[in-house]
C-alpha cells in the first residue's frame, strides 16, 4: 500500500467521526476548501492537515505533500525548534524559530501559531518573560484559530494540538498573573478533553504532563500539597517510563517542592538535586532557575555542592510583536499549481543535493528504477520504504508521521511500540512480536521482516547466536555489507541500530576487539554522512555511550578523558538517559588518571541524571566505586 492521498485519508477519518465537512472544517478553512480537498482538486500543508486530522479525533501528526519549498523550510524548522525546546536548548530553538520568520511562515496562519506558541515557551523557559505580556501573546496566539473563544466554556470544541498547548500555557500565565480561578477552569477543561479524545498514548501522555506541571503549581499555590504530590509524581513515572526527558525537569523539582511542603525534606532534596545537575548537566539555565527559587522562597540550607557550580546565564530572548494574521492563509492549495512538493520530489532534492546515487540510496531496497518513479511523482512508495529512504538521506523519521491503511497502522503500532518499550518482560514483548508477524503478509516491505529479525536477536543466548542474527537482519538490505566500507553505504535507522548492537555483543565473545572496530567505522560514518541532529539523537548518541562503555571494559581510560574533546559529545546533550551514563565512567576515567579535581561536576551530574530517569542503584554503585576504589568520597 502506497502513502496514502491526503483527502482520501481526511475524509475516512471525517465519515469515522461521524462529522459533517462543515463540522470538520469549523476555525481550519471553509467547508468548500475542505471538500476541494476530500476530492483531491485541493492539496493540503501538513499543519492544517493536523488540525484536521485532530478535530476528526485521529491521531497524525503530517502528511508528506508540501505547498512549495517554502512550506517543508518552515514545517521543517519548526520541528527542529521543538526538537531543541524539548531538550532545553533556548540558544539553538531560537535560531530555528528566525528561521521560520524569515521565511514569512509562508503565509500560513497555523505555521504562525505554533511559532508564537514555541516563542512564548522559549520566552518561560528563559527565566526572563514578563506574565503579564506572555497572558497576552499567547491568548492572541490562541485567538489567530479561535477569535471568540470562551476561556470559561471551550470543553466541547474541537481543538488541534498546538491550541492544547496553547491553553495549557495560557493557564500557567495566567497562575502567574494571579488569576487563581480562570487558571483551575482552563486546567479543568483540558484535562476534560484530553481524556476524551483521541490521540496517541505518547501524545496523550506527554500534553497531560504539561497540564501535570501547570496544575500541580496550582495546587502547591493553593496549599493542596497532597494532591499535588500525587499529580506530580504520578506524571514524573509516566515519563520516565514513556523514556520522553521534556518534561522531566520541571516535574521532577515540583515533586520535591510538593514534597518539600508536606515537610518531607530528604525525598525533596532527592528531587531537587536530580532537576538542578541534570538541567546543569545539558547546559540549561533551569539549573539556575531552580537554585535561584530554593535561595529566595525556601527556608532551607543549600547543600554546599550545589552552591559551587557556577550559574548557567540566563539569556533574554525579545519577545516578537503579533502580526495581524487576517491576509494568511488556511494551508489549502491548488495541488496541480507549480512548485508543489510530493515525497518524491523532497527525496530527489535531497539526494541531488548529498551527490547520492541512485543506486547507493535504495541498495536492498527496491531498484534504481523504480525510485525514479519515486522521485518523478509516477509511483507513491509504502510508508516503511518512505521513512527508510529519509533515514538513509539523513532524516529522522519522527520528523514525518505518514498515513497508510489499516493493516499499515497495526504494523507501524506493534514496531513503534516494541522500540519503545523493549524493557518489557520478555512473555509481553515475544507475545506483541509474535502478533506482528502473524499480521504479516508476502505482499508487505522486506523491512518489517528486517524489523522482526531485529527483535528477535535482541533476546537471543549466547552472544554468538545475537551477532548471527543481528547479521541475517541486516542482510536484508544490506546481504553484502562491509564494516570497513561503512562511509560508501547509506544507512538507515534500522542499519545503524544493527551495527550499533553487533558493535556491543562483539564485547562478550572472544573477539571484543572487534567491538571497538564496528564502533569507530559507526562514528566515521556519521561524519562522512552528516546525518541530522535528531536521527543522531537515535542513533549516534547510542554509539557514543557503547564507544564509553567498551574503552572503559578495556581499560582505555587516557582516551576516554580525551575522546569527547576530539568528537561531537554534544548530541548527549539531547539524550539525558546515556548523558548519564556517559559521565557515569568518566568520573571514573578521571580518577584512574588522577585528574581528582574533575571528578566531582562529573559524578554530581552522574548522580542526578540517573535518579532523574530512576535509577538510583546506579547513584549508589557509583559513590560505592569512587570510594572503594579510589578513596573518593562525593557528597551528593
Amino acid at each position: 500500500m502506497s502513502v496514502k492521498d491526503a483527502g482520501k485519508t481526511i475524509r475516512e477519518a471525517r465519515l469515522k467521526a461521524g462529522m459533517t465537512q462543515e463540522q470538520l472544517s469549523s476555525n481550519i478553512c471553509s467547508a468548500l476548501s475542505l471538500s476541494r480537498i476530500e476530492n483531491g482538486s485541493a492539496g493540503v500543508s501538513p499543519s492544517t492537515f493536523r488540525a484536521l486530522m485532530a478535530h476528526a479525533g485521529v491521531p497524525c501528526e503530517t502528511f508528506p505533500i508540501f505547498e512549495n519549498w517554502n512550506d517543508y523550510e518552515c514545517f521543517f524548522h519548526l520541528r527542529h525548534a521543538r526538537f531543541y525546546l524539548d531538550a532545553w536548548q533556548l540558544e539553538p530553538a531560537f535560531a530555528e524559530l528566525e528561521q521560520v520568520e524569515k521565511r514569512n511562515w509562508n503565509n500560513n496562519k497555523f505555521y504562525y501559531q505554533e511559532w508564537l506558541l514555541l516563542h512564548g515557551i522559549l520566552q518561560f523557559r528563559s527565566g526572563c518573560c514578563d506574565h503579564t505580556r506572555l497572558y497576552d501573546f499567547f491568548l492572541k496566539a490562541l485567538q489567530i484559530s479561535r477569535p471568540t473563544i470562551d476561556l470559561a466554556d471551550f470543553k466541547n470544541q474541537l481543538l488541534s494540538i498546538t491550541e492544547m498547548e496553547l491553553l495549557i500555557f495560557l493557564a500557567q500565565e495566567a497562575l502567574y498573573n494571579s488569576r487563581l480561578d480562570e487558571a483551575a477552569s482552563i486546567c479543568a477543561q483540558v484535562h476534560t478533553y484530553l481524556l476524551k479524545r483521541q490521540l496517541t498514548s505518547l501524545e496523550r501522555n506527554q500534553l497531560l504532563a504539561e497540564h501535570a506541571i501547570v496544575y500541580g503549581k496550582y495546587l502547591i499555590a493553593t496549599h493542596d500539597y497532597d494532591a499535588a504530590f500525587l499529580l506530580l509524581d504520578t506524571n514524573r513515572h509516566q515519563m520516565v517510563a514513556d523514556v520522553n526527558y521534556a518534561p522531566l525537569f520541571e516535574l521532577a523539582f515540583l515533586t520535591g517542592l510538593a514534597s518539600f511542603s508536606l515537610c518531607q525534606q530528604a525525598d525533596a532534596w532527592q528531587h531537587f538535586k536530580s532537576a538542578f545537575y541534570s538541567a546543569h548537566a545539558v547546559g540549561s539555565c533551569y539549573a539556575t532557575t531552580c537554585r535561584n527559587y530554593i535561595r529566595n522562597h525556601l527556608a532551607t540550607d543549600i547543600p554546599e555542592n550545589l552552591l559551587l557550580l557556577p550559574d548557567v546565564p540566563l539569556r533574554h530572548f525579545p519577545l516578537k510583536r503579533i502580526q495581524n494574521a487576517d491576509s494568511f492563509s488556511d494551508g489549502v492549495f491548488d495541488c496541480y499549481q507549480k512548485g508543489v512538493v510530493m515525497i518524491g520530489d523532497l527525496i530527489h532534492r535531497l539526494r541531488t543535493e548529498q551527490k547520492i546515487s541512485q543506486r547507493v540510496l535504495c541498495q536492498g531496497l527496491c531498484s534504481p528504477s523504480f525510485l525514479s518513479k519515486i522521485e518523478s511523482g509516477a509511483l507513491q512508495p509504502d510508508i516503511i520504504l518512505a521513512e527508510t529512504l529519509l533515514q538513509r538521506l539523513g532524516l529522522s523519521d519522527r520528523e514525518f508521521a505518514f498515513c497508510g491503511n489499516a493493516h499499515e497502522a497495526r504494523l507501524h503500532h506493534f514496531k513503534i511500540s516494541l522500540i519503545r518499550y523493549h524493557y518489557l518482560p520478555d512473555e509481553n514483548s515475544a507475545s506483541m512480536l509474535q502478533e506482528m508477524k502473524q499480521l504479516l503478509t508476502e505482499e508487505d516491505s522486506v523491512l518489517y521482516r528486517q524489523f522482526c529479525f531485529y527483535m528477535e536477536a535482541r533476546h537471543a543466548k549466547p552472544a554468538e547466536e545475537r551477532i548471527t542474527l543481528f547479521q541475517k537482519a541486516l542482510a536484508c538490505t544490506l546481504p553484502d555489507f562491509s564494516i570497513d566500507k561503512i562511509t560508501e553505504y547509506r544507512l538507515s535507522w534500522m542499519e545503524l541500530t544493527l551495527l550499533n548492537n553487533i558493535a556491543w555483543t562483539y564485547i562478550d565473545t572472544d573477539t571484543p576487539y572487534q567491538s571497538l572496530v564496528y564502533l569507530r567505522r559507526i562514528l566515521d560514518y556519521h561524519s562522512a554522512a552528516k546525518t541530522d541532529i535528531i536521527l543522531q539523537k537515535q542513533t549516534l548518541s547510542i554509539t557514543l555511550i557503547r564507544l564509553y562503555r567498551t574503552l572503559y571494559c578495556h581499560k582505555y581510560f587516557k582516551e576516554m578523558v580525551d575522546l569527547p574533546e576530539l568528537e561531537n559529545f554534544s548530541i548527549l546533550k539531547y539524550a539525558a538517559g546515556q548523558l548519564g551514563a556517559f559521565h557515569f565512567y568518566l568520573c571514573q576515567a578521571f580518577a584512574e588518571c588522577k585528574q581528582y579535581e574533575r571528578i566531582s561536576n562529573s559524578a554530581l551530574y552522574a548522580c542526578g541524571l540517573e535518579i532523574l530517569r530512576e535509577f538510583s542503584n546506579n547513584k549508589t554503585l557509583l559513590l560505592k566505586y569512587l570510594w572503594e576504589d579510589f578513596s573518593i568520597s562525593v557528597h551528593y
